[in-house]
Parts: structure tokens; C-alpha cells; sequence
């Protein structure tokens, strides 16, 4: 088969995240190891490659053609360079300074990154917020996953409204209020300009509910994005203050990513998107999350 195949790698990735994750006895030199080889196949889906291609991640045929998909992306091309040199140090015989937790943290850091780039490459083909399924769905990422990808999304499209709408509530489920709080006010005076709903929103609003109830949602809203994400920004901490945060990471969102994350359609964007998901989900393994049994708590949350 021609291009990248999820089924054919799932036994290598399987290994490749229980050696990084899941293996109290490995060492810190060879999960980074590790890490470097999982990002071999990162690359291999990005640039959808084979099996039988031949990848490291300093070849100079995959460095530039990972340059020319991603318009040579900082996150990506320093991401990869770092565990490139990482993944060197650690294999090679010569490099014999102690290698601990701070090193393996950052070359962790690095592998989120990559995750990020997967969706960042999505969502400048297909417009964040397009798809309401597909924005639910993005929502069973880890929340450093998710503000990952909206700071770099933020940054490039200032006024989509779906990206502010978002990203305030992922600074909060990484950072903590504080941090929301200092984006809100260093943000503020855009985010008064913008409206709260767009007129794409208004027309929406309009065939989903009729012109009067469309009118009374519009006149009721929030005056405009900085006070929608301060109300926001609030109940959502007040929720977590008082339930806790629905999830931290892979293992604890796996369980409902299987029971609720897959997107139904057979549109490429659905495609693609699910297909995303199933990879970055790929080998993880699910631990007890309680809070899941309880979801109505967390419909703020959204």
C-alpha cells in the first residue's frame, strides 16, 4: 500500500509509547532514545511515507521536503531538531554526560510539539471552528495539546473567533486562571473590537432558530469577545475548582476519545481529522478517570 499506514505501524508504536510512557525501569537515555524513534514515525505521517522509505530525521531529502510541506514551520523544524540532536547524543557512545528527567521533559516537550504541528497543518487547510463535530472532538486532546496548537492558531488568525472562543479556556485548563486572566488583559483591546458572533454566526443563528429567536440570542450575548471570554473563563474555573479538570492527558481522555471522539462523515476534512486522532491516540492506555461517569458536570467545559 502507498503512503502511510496507521494498521502497519501499530505494533511499533504500541512498544514505542509503553518504552517512553509506561516502563518504570527504562532509563532516561533510552526513552529519549525512544522519543526520537516515535518521531521518525510523526515524520512519516506528516509527510505521508511508507514503511519502505527510508527516514531519520536529519536526512537532508526529508529536512527539506518537511520544509516545503510546512512552510518551513518554527514548531515543527525546531521540535524535530532538537530531538534529532537529543536522540544522537543519547545513542551515541561518545556522549557520556548523565542524562536525567530535565533532559527527557524537554525532548517530551518536543514530541507535544509534533502533535501540535499535526493539527496546526490541519487547521490551515480546513478553517478552525468550520465544524462544530470536529471542534468537540479536538476537545479530547490533552489541554497542553490544544493550547499548543491555539497559541499558534491565535497568533496567525487574530480574529477567528472560534480560535479566541478556545484558546482562552485552554490557557486555563494548562496554566491555571492566573495565566487566562494575563492573556485576557494583554489581549483586551482587541478583543473588544471583535463581536462575540460573526455575521457568518448571525445567519447560522437565523436558520437554526428563526429571525426572533436569533435576534433575542444576539441581544443578549456578551458586547464582544473580551467579555464572552471573561464570563467564560470564570464558570469554566468554577466548574474545575469544584469537580476537578475532566482530563490532564491521553490516558485519562482515551475512554471517552473511543466512546465519543470518532467525527461520522465521509468528507476528506472528516477523514482526515479522525485520522489524526486515531494516531496521536494510538498506543495509549487508558487509566481510571472517574470524573468521566459524571459528564454532565462538565458541559461548561466545551
Amino acid at each position: 500500500m502507498n503512503g502511510f499506514n496507521e494498521e502497519s505501524y501499530k505494533s511499533m508504536v504500541n512498544d514505542l509509547i509503553n518504552d517512553i510512557f509506561y516502563n518504570e525501569t527504562g532509563s532516561d537515555r533510552g526513552k529519549i532514545s525512544t522519543i526520537r524513534q516515535y518521531a521518525e514515525v510523526i515524520v512519516r505521517k506528516i509527510l505521508n511515507l511508507s514503511h519502505t522509505e527510508y527516514v531519520t530525521l536529519g536526512k537532508r531529502e526529508i529536512v527539506n521536503e518537511l520544509k516545503r510541506v510546512s512552510s518551513n514551520n518554527f514548531l515543527l523544524m525546531d521540535s524535530l531538531n532538537k530531538l534529532r540532536i537529543w536522540g544522537n547524543d543519547t545513542t551515541h557512545t561518545q556522549y557520556i554526560n548523565e542524562v536525567g528527567q530535565e533532559e527527557l521533559e524537554e525532548c517530551k516537550s518536543s514530541l507535544i510539539n509534533l502533535y501540535a504541528y499535526l493539527y496546526i497543518h490541519y487547521f490551515e487547510k480546513y478553517k478552525f471552528g468550520k465544524d462544530l463535530e470536529i471542534l468537540s472532538s479536538f476537545s479530547i486532546l490533552p489541554p497542553i495539546v490544544r493550547y499548543t496548537v491555539l497559541n499558534y492558531l491565535y497568533k496567525k488568525y487574530p480574529n477567528n473567533l472560534d480560535v479566541i472562543d478556545k484558546f482562552g479556556l485552554a490557557i486555563l485548563k494548562a496554566f491555571g486562571k492566573i495565566e487566562s486572566k494575563q492573556w485576557l488583559d494583554e489581549n483586551k483591546e482587541l478583543l473588544k473590537e471583535l463581536s462575540c458572533i460573526s455575521e457568518e454566526g448571525k445567519e447560522a443563528l437565523i436558520q437554526q432558530h428563526g429571525e426572533l429567536i436569533a435576534q433575542n440570542i444576539i441581544e443578549n450575548a456578551p458586547k464582544d469577545m473580551y467579555e464572552l471570554c471573561l464570563d467564560k473563563i470564570n464558570d469554566v474555573e468554577e466548574c474545575i475548582n469544584t469537580n476537578g479538570l475532566l482530563y490532564k492527558n491521553f490516558e485519562e481522555a482515551i475512554k471517552l476519545y473511543k466512546e465519543k471522539g470518532h467525527v461520522f462523515g465521509e468528507s476528506d476534512e472528516i477523514k482526515e481529522f479522525n485520522s489524526i486522532m486515531q494516531f496521536v491516540y494510538l498506543g495509549r492506555e487508558a487509566i481510571q478517570n472517574d470524573r468521566l461517569q459524571d459528564l454532565d458536570k462538565y458541559m461548561i467545559l466545551a
